[in-house]
């Protein structure tokens, strides 16, 4: 007998959502650290490799969770002095009330 092999279902990318994922690696750039995203068992997580600070994220995590994990650390490192767009400053702020 032959096996049945089922597709994974594929959620669809919301255009939106990753647009506010690369606005938020872009602030990490902007304060210094290196953004990766990588398979594995953690949410992420600042790292410091060298001398070189990193921050990693998981790539398997639903876009909205990787939005809000990326923000809760932003506002702990305290952004309040470089500009970040409007809405992206509001998602932090929202995201550090929590």
């Amino acid at each position: 007998m032959s096996k049945v092999i089922k597709k994974a279902i594929v959620k669809p990318v919301d255009e939106k959502q990753e647009l506010i994922i690369d606005e938020l690696i872009e602030v990490f750039k902007n304060i210094g650290y290196d953004v990766r995203i990588e398979k594995g068992s953690f949410k992420g997580g600042f790292c410091l490799l060298r001398e070189q600070k990193l921050f990693l994220l998981n790539k398997n995590i639903e876009s909205a969770k990787k939005i809000g994990f990326l923000a809760k650390n932003l506002s702990e490192l305290g952004i309040e002095d470089i500009f970040v767009k409007p809405e992206i400053r509001e998602i932090i702020e929202r995201e550090s009330m929590k």
